[in-house]
């Protein structure tokens, strides 16, 4: 009988397969990777699935290297067909040789603000974020060798609001994921889901690295904002230094343009609260200003400090 699989280890696969069994859904595999694989491949927001798993009754299956390329990975995939794989939360391309299998259908997810094939690539959600978008569309489609270009089965468009933060968006997504998986894991599985193929001019995301997340000030305070909200937890995060010594930054506020601090310096403390429970912080930027509400530094900002520009 052709089962159902889901491939991820990141925090929205747990929060997927969660959606999935409240919704009714049944999940009968879970692929995913050991800690060991996810340190050494850098994965920020890795998960442990196997407690979920146990407690679900979903077997648990571990692939030895993140791109599938271990010998041993092509077989544990061949041992599960036939099947339908999802994959959730796995930042790697599914190799070729994988994807070709006989008796198996792989499943993807890619959202950005527009349609696909505009937005493929890396870290939509990020990207989306920092460019003031104020909608993601995903797209559930069928993985092909290459990036994201399958054809397209079906899609959720949802609202991304001035308050979203890359986790906020992570959880919306895997709301999103759960619902189209569960709107056409019937068809799938019977061999008669409609699809529609990608159609226009491809546009691809860059990769974003840590450094990325260096804070300008000499931006509008808008834009520093949406950069936080960005890249904040489970991200390494926003940062800025002064004379060397670095802030991690993991949230803020837009605090206005106002004329009682318009003649401060660029990256300036201009205010710091006096409450000694609650270190807020504003710095004035380009235009405008932040209130750094809550960040990570080993000395205390002083009014009238200007930070590295």
């Amino acid at each position: 009988m052709k089962k159902i699989v889901m491939i991820g280890c990141l925090e929205e696969t747990i929060d997927t397969l969660r959606q999935l069994l409240h919704q009714g859904q049944t999940i009968d595999s879970v692929v995913t990777l050991p800690e060991k694989q996810a340190l050494k491949s850098g994965i920020s927001n890795w998960v442990d699935l196997r407690d979920f798993c146990l407690v679900h009754g979903i077997s648990l299956y571990e692939v030895q290297s993140y791109g599938m390329q271990h010998e041993t990975d092509h077989k544990l995939i061949s041992d599960l067909l036939p099947a339908d794989f999802y994959v959730v939360g796995w930042q790697r391309l599914i190799p070729k040789d994988i994807v070709s299998l006989s008796g198996a259908k792989f499943l993807g997810f890619h959202g950005s603000a527009n349609f696909l094939p505009w937005g493929r690539g890396r870290s939509p959600i990020n990207w989306s974020i920092v460019e003031g978008r104020e909608r993601f569309i995903l797209h559930m489609f069928f993985i092909s060798p290459g990036v994201d270009d399958g054809d397209v089965i079906g899609m959720e468009v949802y609202d991304i609001t001035p308050e979203d933060s890359c986790r906020s968006l992570y959880y919306k997504t895997a709301l999103a994921q759960a619902c189209l998986i569960r709107r056409f894991s019937s068809l799938l599985l019977e061999g008669n889901c409609p699809s529609l193929p990608q159609v226009g001019e491809p546009f691809y995301y860059p990769k974003r690295t840590p450094e990325d997340g260096q804070i300008d000030w000499r931006q509008p305070a808008e834009a520093i904002c949406r950069l936080v909200r960005a890249v904040t937890d489970p991200y390494p995060g926003a940062f800025a230094f002064l004379e060397g010594q670095r802030i991690n930054v993991w949230t803020c506020q837009y605090w206005g343009d106002n004329q009682m601090f318009a003649c401060a310096q660029t990256g300036e403390v201009i205010f710091v609260a006096s409450h000694p429970e609650r270190q807020e912080v504003a710095v004035k930027c380009g235009s405008g200003a932040i209130l750094m509400t809550h960040f990570d530094a080993s000395f205390d900002l002083q009014e009238g400090q200007v930070l590295d520009v």
